[in-house]
């Protein structure tokens, strides 16, 4: 992605290799904290999905709806890149004409609420336990870190639509 980049714009790929280094250096220092505020994986969100766009190009929208009291909020380091990569990965990326992605976050009754949808391919609906190893893993950390005070649904009730959420306190 970013060698092709090259020589036509060698700006844009200086930068996307700059993302590529900073998502991986992110990745490879998570497991020595558990815990991360939410601004802070949302920057690498940022990166994540600033490459991705680089390979979707048009086709990859995203709304961020992200109140500021949700920022500070503690979350389990790559909770987020999960999702979101989730959502491209199985709903985004296979559509022909893209979609856009929403990341939903605010605080209500000492809860976190974040909201991760997106457009997802026409039957993809899921039978029960069958859902990603990203999001099996991820459900399990949950577990482990805050017991049953925090949860991961993945709702694909909708037409054509996937919601992830997840709630912890805040």
């Amino acid at each position: 992605m970013a060698y092709a980049l090259i020589a036509g714009n060698p700006a844009k790929a200086q930068d996307a290799v700059t993302r590529l280094a900073r998502t991986l250096r992110y990745t490879l220092s998570s497991g020595e904290e558990n815990l991360v505020t939410m601004a802070r994986e949302l920057e690498m969100v940022d990166d994540y999905l600033a490459l991705e766009s680089l390979r979707l190009a048009e086709r990859l929208k995203v709304i961020r709806e992200i109140a500021p009291a949700a920022t500070m909020v503690r979350i389990p380091a790559m909770l987020m890149q999960t999702l979101v990569e989730n959502a491209i990965k199985h709903g985004i990326a296979p559509l022909k004409q893209g979609g856009t992605l929403r990341i939903a976050a605010h605080v209500a009754a000492a809860e976190l609420i974040i909201e991760v949808v997106n457009p997802c391919p026409e039957g993809a609906a899921m039978a029960p336990g069958s859902e990603s190893v990203g999001l099996k893993n991820l459900s399990e950390r949950l577990r482990l870190l805050f017991g049953p005070a925090a949860r991961l649904r993945l709702d694909l009730s909708g037409p054509r639509q996937a919601i992830a959420e997840v709630r912890l306190p805040a």
